[in-house]
């Protein structure tokens, strides 16, 4: 096995994720797969926690309702006593 590190792992992830598994090297085909799946996922952590799945699923829901803030908005209410 070889390790990939810095720009060329992020190459590599983003042509996983995007779903194009097969690339293409000197005229040859090469099949990208996970091989190995994290020992927990963020899907198992917000079902476990039924605060923490309300939060994310408001958040969700301001974002679809175009209910953003920046960071100098959210630091100013935080300033305030708002947040």
């Amino acid at each position: 096995m070889k390790k990939l590190k810095g720009h060329i792992a992020e190459v590599m992830k983003g042509i996983i994720n995007d779903g194009d598994s097969v690339i293409e090297i000197d005229g040859k085909k090469y099949y990208l797969f996970l091989t190995e799946e994290p020992e927990t996922t963020v899907t198992e952590d917000v079902e476990a926690d039924p605060e923490l799945k309300q939060k994310l699923l408001q958040a969700k829901k301001d974002i679809l309702d175009g209910k953003t803030y920046t960071t100098e908005e959210v630091i100013e209410m935080i300033d305030q006593g708002e947040v």
